[in-house]
């Protein structure tokens, strides 16, 4: 199931992320980053975040990270400055390697 979805994603996106669904051109930052965790390949990892990239690099709102943008033309849709940002680092927690090295880091 997780490869038909993943399949399908990178097929719907826009230049700068995946539409949430079909009543707008609307996204949220950290749907993206969940979802794009489910890729079982690198490749298709990068693939959906990429746009999320070129988003952040390319939105004309000098704003603190929005997390609810315009996947057409990289415009802040309305939240900023969430906590559910931190949802990019998922693919991070889903890697035991990664957590379990940061787990054993000493202050």
């Amino acid at each position: 199931m997780a490869r038909k979805e993943v399949a399908f994603y990178r097929k719907t996106q826009k230049p700068y992320g995946l539409p949430l669904n079909d009543r707008g051109q609307y996204t949220k930052l950290d749907w993206i980053v969940w979802s794009a965790t489910l890729a079982e390949s690198a490749e298709d990892f990068e693939a959906l975040v990429a746009p999320v990239a070129r988003f952040l690099n390319s939105t004309p709102d000098r704003v603190p990270m929005s997390d609810w943008y315009w996947t057409h033309d990289a415009k802040m849709r309305g939240f900023q400055a969430r906590s559910v940002v931190g949802g990019v680092f998922v693919k991070m927690l889903a890697d035991p390697r990664m957590w379990t090295k940061w787990l054993t880091q000493e202050e």
